[in-house]
Order: structure tokens, then C-alpha cells, then sequence
């Protein structure tokens, strides 16, 4: 016996026929748009540094922004970050606000501008400080002339920082470049008068050194804050710690210059609606990176706007307008 299709089945296999092409021309629009899911690559710090785990969380959460698909993180860490993103071989990384300018205007390590870079926005940030013991005779930042003075490993870059403080007042200190664990057991024992270091606001090494000694802040001159601040928009003013009670044995609380991590895109490779979605959506699930960063515990989400000398991403900025933060 012959089969036939009844006139009304015919009509619904039409209408499907058309409803699958009108999806699939949609979905063909949608990625004309930029909405359709990309493979994005994050260049990330190395691993085992405060910045990999970071990165880890971010990735995470990304993957599941409209526009999105699978993110691959790529170890790298430093100026490396920034070259891979700007010549298009990431479409993000996480970096230091500092090296981020540095790479804007062509400065050493630098070989060029990195002109293809923006920002879609903040994270937490590193505020430099000089620690030294409460009972200690330095009391203003002139009395470290002379002294010994740990400011980390070659490299770092509150190395960098501190050389230019010190050239612009003129003084010449005695440069240790310790880690910090070995630098603090130095400084317990007497060997080093001073630590200056750039700590986020809840740094494990030194809420452990103010829980066995009596320590003291040192603060910056006021017209070193003004300086710095006029010569390189990536720091902002700020004050360090931000939570006082997490140091049991620190005396004061000082006003400095801090700088972030910031999170930076490729201009062409992410679209607006990419940097929108994946802006927003990091700002819903900000307690998953709080999870693996204590210092974006508390934090005012706001602060994902800050602003330090790289373009906003039109897609973040979009974002931050609709929050009113900018």
C-alpha cells in the first residue's frame, strides 16, 4: 500500500523547513554580531603566583557569559601578558595596572606600543608601604637614608617603584632584594631595618609578622603621592590597610598610591556585547574569585571601574554607565 502525507502534515513540514532556516539565519547574524560564541585565550599569570588562581575563578565564570565559549588560560605573567594580547595571540589577560601604561607608551621592557590593548576592568590592589618596627628610630621617609632596606626580587615591580621614589628624593638606600619570607625573618632578627613592599589589603606575610611584633607604617611624602600621581595615571590614591583589625600589631594606617590588577582585552578580537556580557557577568559572580582572592572580600564592586590610564573597552564602560559608576 502506498504512503501519502495528509495536507496539513505537508504544511507543518514547511513551517519547520522555514523555522529552521530562519534560526540558522539568525544564529549567522548573531555571529555577524559578535554574539555567538568565541574560543577565547586568557594569558595568566604563572602558576603558583597570587594571580593564576585569580584567573582560574575568572575563566570560570567567563565561559558561562553570553558570547562566550570555552576559555583556555595560558601561563605567562608580567610584560609577556601584555605583548601576547596585543599582537592577537591571547584575546585576555590579567595584569598589573603599571605594566599595562608601561606597554601603552612604549616603555622598556617594551619594544614598541602596545596600542591594541583595553581595559575591562579592575581587581584588587597593591599599595606601597614601608614597614618597620614600632620601637625604630625612622620616623619620616628621609630617615631611610643610609638604611637596609628590602623592596623583593629583582624584577618585582616595587623594585622598579622604589629605585624612582628614591631617586626623586635623592636618597640612597641599601637595597636588599630577599623574598619576602626571608626578608621578614631578617627584619625579626634586626638585619633589616626596613620592608618596602606593595601587599594587597590582606597580605598572609605580613598579618603574620604583626601577630609576633609591634610594627609601624612609614608614609610616603605627600609630594611623592602628588608626583607620581601627575607622572603616571595606572596608581591612585588610596590608604593601606583598608581592614586595620586584620593586623593585630600595627600601630597606624598610612595614605599611599595604590595600583591593580587589571583585566585587559584585545580592542577588535572582543566585540562591545562580548565585553559587556563578560563584564557583567564577573560582576554578578565576584564572590567566586573572593573565594580564591581575600582581598576582593568586601569589596565594593564599584571598584571594578577604577580607572588607571588604559582605554575602557566601549562593551565595560556600557556596563559601568548602567551601574552608575561612571
Amino acid at each position: 500500500m502506498s504512503s501519502t502525507t495528509a495536507p496539513g502534515a505537508a504544511g507543518a513540514v514547511r513551517r519547520v523547513g522555514f523555522l529552521r532556516l530562519a534560526a540558522a539565519g539568525l544564529a549567522a547574524l548573531m555571529a555577524c554580531a559578535g554574539v555567538a560564541h568565541a574560543q577565547v585565550t586568557f594569558a595568566t599569570g604563572r602558576q603558583g603566583g597570587s594571580q593564576y588562581p585569580v584567573s582560574i575563578a575568572l575563566a570560570q565564570i567567563l565561559e558561562k557569559a553570553p558570547g562566550v565559549g570555552s576559555v583556555t588560560l595560558v601561563p605567562g605573567g608580567g610584560a609577556a601578558n601584555i605583548v601576547a594580547v596585543d599582537v592577537g595571540k591571547a584575546e585576555l589577560g590579567i595584569t598589573l595596572s603599571s605594566s599595562a601604561r608601561d606597554g601603552l607608551e612604549g616603555k622598556p621592557p617594551y619594544k614598541t606600543k602596545t596600542e591594541n590593548i583595553v581595559q575591562l576592568f579592575a581587581l584588587q590592589a597593591f599599595k606601597i608601604v614601608v614597614i618597620v618596627p614600632e620601637n625604630s628610630p625612622i620616623k619620616t621617609f628621609a630617615d631611610l637614608q643610609g638604611r637596609r632596606v628590602n623592596t623583593g626580587p629583582k624584577g618585582f615591580s616595587i623594585v622598579e617603584i622604589a629605585d624612582q621614589i628614591f631617586k626623586m628624593e635623592n636618597m640612597k638606600v641599601n637595597m636588599q632584594y630577599l623574598q619576602i619570607g626571608q626578608a621578614i625573618d631578617q627584619f625579626k632578627d634586626g638585619n633589616i631595618d626596613a620592608l618596602m613592599y606593595s601587599p594587597s589589603d590582606r597580605f598572609a606575610a605580613f598579618m603574620d609578622l604583626a601577630q609576633t611584633r609591634n610594627i609601624r607604617l612609614v608614609p610616603l611624602p605627600e609630594r611623592i603621592i602628588d608626583a607620581m600621581l601627575k607622572a603616571d595615571p595606572s596608581f591612585y590614591r588610596t590608604e593601606w590597610p583598608a581592614y586595620p583589625d586584620s593586623y593585630k600589631g600595627l600601630s597606624n594606617r598610612i595614605p599611599t598610591l595604590g595600583y591593580p590588577n587589571i583585566i585587559i582585552a584585545h580592542k577588535d578580537k572582543i566585540s562591545e556585547q562580548q565585553a559587556y556580557e563578560m563584564t557583567k557577568a564577573v560582576a554578578a559572580n565576584l564572590d567566586r574569585v573572593a573565594a580564591v582572592e581575600p582581598d576582593l572580600k568586601d569589596w565594593d564592586l564599584k571598584n571594578l571601574a577604577t580607572e588607571v590610564g588604559v582605554p575602557i573597552h566601549p562593551g565595560s564602560m556600557r556596563y559601568f554607565k548602567e551601574r552608575g559608576w561612571r
